[in-house]
């Protein structure tokens, strides 16, 4: 058969259009591929959200009760727990100065009202006063108890005779050049050192005093309590012992050595919140153990800028700052032990978020100039709010007057009854240490509170 000329022509066009057909069909199963795996990638991300809520560590479940869960994407959250973890009742915690300690001492407060754990307490009425352990400063007829959380400097041998056994011991370190200037406002070293600015008043502090020999020929330092190395002091070193050693760092070194054997956790101030979830994973608490409420905050915080000055203060907290160092690098070795630690923590922060929201309502000047809270209706018919608002002084003396046997009526009223500490109705009153109900759950009342 021939094909005219016409034919040819009409052939060609058909071999062209067949031609782009081809084309556009693979365009077209191109474009269905690329759909499929963009597709598929939204979904594994949808997945991998809802899967960032839910804390992985390996079996032996419980959930963490949130009510209407299915109305809030981060309340289905089922928590597990580690493998024969067994809640820790026996605690001794060193308290040291600003270092949001105050806060910790809280949580252990109510974590033995709650769970009906004594505490290791002073006589009625106790101070801030007490630095060193004696048997005749404690609580009468109470010979062991569960948690020790006082501040005091810390004596394993006293501590060990007083705490149940298989006790744990932990404490925490705040950067040692922020907690001196924290403490040099909170302690009102100012008004000892009066100069035009806070920068200023630091300097006198040191111009006044030969705090050159300091650590290095004399191990006195005037004013500095509560202030210079005391992280070092609170947990049991001695700067004379340090100043009259021949190798300073051979003795340093082998301090270091003994504490870390001492304590079995040491938790560190800036990683604050990180370090209560590291809290409750190694001493098997719970979320509602661990919650909390800011307090003690400065409302006016000084600043220095001053690089020599800053220097001079990190010199003289040389003690402190090797404390620091050894122990931040030991608690994140041990956060990068613990698998999903972070997604917990993200956890943490909001439910105790929707804690503070139901608990508080409000600020005001509290305790020596710093921010205080102020409870919501529903919060003050709480016990964990109202428990979370109060300072651990007073929750400590209201504990003595309750348990503290060989006190009167009288004796007791004479301290709390008339005193607005006790009738502040942002914290705990006599009246509610002992008659209010501990175990109404106060994250359920939170999420429900906000549906």
């Amino acid at each position: 058969m021939r094909y005219s000329p016409s034919d040819r022509m009409t052939y060609g066009q058909a071999r062209s259009l067949n031609q782009i057909l081809q084309v556009l069909r693979r365009i077209r199963c191109l474009t269905y591929g690329m759909f499929l795996v963009t597709t598929t990638t939204l979904i594994l991300y949808l997945i991998r959200d809802v899967m960032a809520v839910q804390v992985q560590v390996p079996k032996s479940s419980f959930p963490v009760r949130h009510p209407r869960a299915n109305l809030m994407q981060d309340a289905t959250v089922r928590v597990q727990y580690r493998d024969k973890c067994r809640r820790q009742d026996n605690l001794i915690f060193t308290k040291t100065h600003k270092t949001g300690s105050s806060t910790i001492t809280n949580i252990l407060l109510r974590y033995g009202e709650v769970h009906n754990k004594t505490q290791l307490l002073y006589k009625f009425p106790s101070s801030t006063e007490y630095r060193k352990l004696a048997e005749e400063k404690l609580l009468p007829g109470r010979k062991r108890a569960n948690i020790f959380s006082q501040h005091a400097s810390y004596n394993r041998s006293f501590l060990h005779s007083h705490i149940h056994p298989n006790y744990k011991t932990f404490t925490i370190l705040r950067s040692p050049v922020s907690q001196f200037l924290s403490a040099y406002s909170f302690f009102h070293k100012v008004e000892l050192y009066p100069a035009p600015t806070f920068t200023d008043s630091i300097r006198l502090f040191f111009n006044s005093h030969n705090h050159d020999k300091y650590l290095k020929s004399s191990w006195f330092c005037k004013n500095c309590g509560n202030l210079v190395n005391a992280n070092a002091v609170d947990m049991g070193l001695s700067a004379e012992a340090y100043t009259k050693s021949i190798d300073k760092e051979a003795f340093m070194e082998d301090f270091l050595q003994d504490a870390a054997s001492h304590w079995d956790l040491v938790l560190i101030t800036e990683y604050f919140d990180l370090s209560l979830v590291l809290l409750k994973r190694r001493f098997c608490l719970d979320f509602e153990d661990i919650l909390y409420l800011r307090s003690l905050e400065r409302i006016k915080k000084e600043v220095v800028e001053d690089e020599r000055l800053l220097m001079k203060i990190a010199e003289i907290q040389r003690l402190d700052i090797a404390l620091y160092q050894h122990f931040n690098e030991t608690f994140w070795r041990e956060v990068e032990k613990e698998e999903g630690i972070f997604e917990e923590l993200a956890l943490f922060q909001k439910m105790n978020k929707q804690v503070q929201d139901f608990c508080v309502k409000g600020t005001k000047v509290g305790y020596e100039g710093t921010y205080a809270n102020e409870l919501s209706k529903e919060g003050r018919q709480n016990f964990h709010c109202v428990a979370m608002n109060t300072r651990c002084l007073p929750f400590s003396i209201l504990l003595e007057a309750r348990d503290d046997k060989s006190i009167t009526n009288k004796e007791r009223d004479d301290v709390i009854k008339d005193d607005d500490i006790y009738n502040d109705p942002d914290s705990l009153s006599y009246d509610q240490i002992v008659h209010m109900d501990r175990h109404v759950d106060v994250i359920e009342l939170a999420y429900r509170n906000k549906f």
